[in-house]
């Protein structure tokens, strides 16, 4: 009768069933700690080997070990205290795809869930990198070469010494060795023409004559019986505009006093020599000859050849290559003279020598077709200019001074029709899904400046650089931009 008494009395059972419940409670409790505990060890080394993966996809290491030993470096940076001891468990590379698969795994050991026999609770974290843009980069840097980007630029090198630095800094970052058959990059120089190069001679889209020579035209001679003596005046420094860029040229403040004198009379005999007239890779302009305004490539149209006594255009074209070599030594190759050649500036020519360089038809045929999504391939084109327009093109194709008066500004009425030119390009490549990145390099002229930041795929693909280290930096970031290191997972 014992046992039925015990059952019946809950006094006791009460008892069990909270010895019970509170051990549960305690457990669940401590269980609630420790898991909590985990997930933010686990958060935490997630951070780490994504941050970990990035940087080292960024900087682009030539073999798998190399990456993997950077990222286990800088995971051990980024963990810093790892009571977990996280440490790379598997690293995978695919060529294909250009993406790195990291796994890491850690151990916690929980505080207070030992009371129920748990000592460990592992856990595992993936970061899934791809190490540039799915597709291929077409890439044209349409590079400012006029005479202006001889000047010093912080007091030090030129501005083309910098232009060439910062220009081979964004080729190595997005040409490696990891991605040669996926980049390709175009050098295009411009100031007041393009060179196209002379291997292009006998192509059906250009049109040049053969090389001729002028011979050479019988002597003159003439009596000279006077000359001209000046005296007087005051020299000093007067404001003006040389390519677009406000300079500083000597003057008279106050004129001379000139008197012509006459002398005892002597012969002065010419030297006459032949003329020799060749091409250089020069083009003009196409032109609308009712509008006079250049228009886009037209396949059916070829473009003119110009046979000079001298080179009047800059150093030839780069088409894209994804040589690096030939890439870095067609930049190291730029120069904004030649001889006499100062050469002033005309964007518009520059930017449809960009668009050229990557659309698929002539003149240049090393583009892929377009995407309509830019991804596969996608194409860009990098802007760089240090001035305004200062020229303008007539029904020939050639271009024209557009300053006027002494010292010289630039003609409004004659310059504006080149902006436009500029704008219409810029919307044409625009309306092929071409990505535009501009740089400006100390424009001041607010023309210039709209229509820059106008040109721009928009307000993030334009850089103001006002030095040396500005102009740097612009190609860094666009450089970084372009490799599109990102995470997957």
């Amino acid at each position: 009768m014992r046992l039925p008494a015990f059952l019946l009395d809950r006094r006791g059972n009460t008892a069990v069933m909270f010895g019970l419940f509170v051990f549960v409670l305690a457990a669940a409790v401590a269980g609630a700690v420790d898991f909590s505990n985990v997930v933010s060890r686990r958060s935490k080394a997630q951070d780490a080997l994504d941050a970990a993966t990035l940087a080292v996809a960024i900087l682009r290491p030539t073999t798998v070990d190399q990456a993997k030993a950077a990222v286990t470096l800088r995971l051990k940076q980024e963990l810093g205290d790892n009571p977990d001891g996280v440490q790379i468990d598997q690293f995978n590379y695919d060529t294909t795809t250009r993406t790195y698969y990291v796994t890491a795994k850690g151990t916690y050991k929980p505080y207070l869930l030992g009371v129920v026999n748990i000592t460990a609770l592992p856990y595992q974290v993936l970061s899934k990198t791809v190490q540039a843009a799915n597709g291929t980069l077409e890439l044209s840097l349409v590079l400012d070469n006029t005479d202006s980007m001889g000047q010093a630029l912080d007091g030090t090198k030129t501005r083309l010494d910098v232009l060439k630095t910062a220009a081979t800094n964004l080729v190595n970052t997005v040409m490696t060795t990891a991605n040669k058959d996926y980049v390709k990059v175009a050098i295009v120089p411009y100031a007041d023409y393009v060179n196209v190069g002379l291997a292009n001679r006998g192509q059906t889209w250009i049109s040049v004559g053969a090389d001729y020579t002028v011979p050479a035209a019988a002597q003159k001679c003439n009596t000279i019986s006077t000359k001209q003596v000046c005296t007087g005046g005051v020299w000093g420094t007067c404001d003006s505009i040389k390519d677009g860029v406000p300079i500083k040229v000597g003057c008279w403040k106050t004129p001379q006093t000139c008197t012509t004198v006459n002398i005892t009379p002597y012969q002065s005999c010419d030297n006459p020599q032949p003329t020799y007239y060749k091409w250089y890779g020069c083009v003009r302009h196409q032109v609308d000859s009712k509008t006079k305004l250049l228009i886009m490539p037209d396949p059916l149209t070829a473009y003119t050849g110009v046979l000079e006594t001298a080179q009047r255009c800059p150093t030839a074209i780069q088409p894209l290559s994804n040589d690096k070599t030939v890439v870095t030594n067609a930049i190291n190759g730029l120069v904004n003279k030649i001889g006499s050649y100062q050469p002033d500036t005309f964007i518009p020519g520059g930017l449809v020598w960009g668009v050229n360089t990557l659309s698929p038809p002539a003149p240049f045929k090393e583009g892929q077709a377009y995407d309509a999504k830019n991804k596969e391939p996608k194409k860009v084109i990098v802007l760089m200019t240090d001035g305004a327009n200062t020229l303008y093109t007539n029904a020939s194709g050639q271009t024209v001074s557009a300053a006027t008066g002494s010292p010289p500004t630039i003609s409004t009425s004659l310059i504006t029709p080149t902006y436009t030119v500029q704008a219409n390009v810029c919307n044409y490549a625009k309306g092929k899904n071409i990505e535009i990145f501009v740089i400006g390099l100390g424009v001041t002229d607010a023309t210039a400046l709209a229509s820059l930041k106008s040109c721009a795929t928009d307000a993030q693909h334009y850089f103001d650089a006002q030095n040396a280290n500005d102009l740097i930096n612009a190609f860094e970031v666009i450089g970084g931009k372009l490799s599109v290191v990102r995470l997957m997972q």
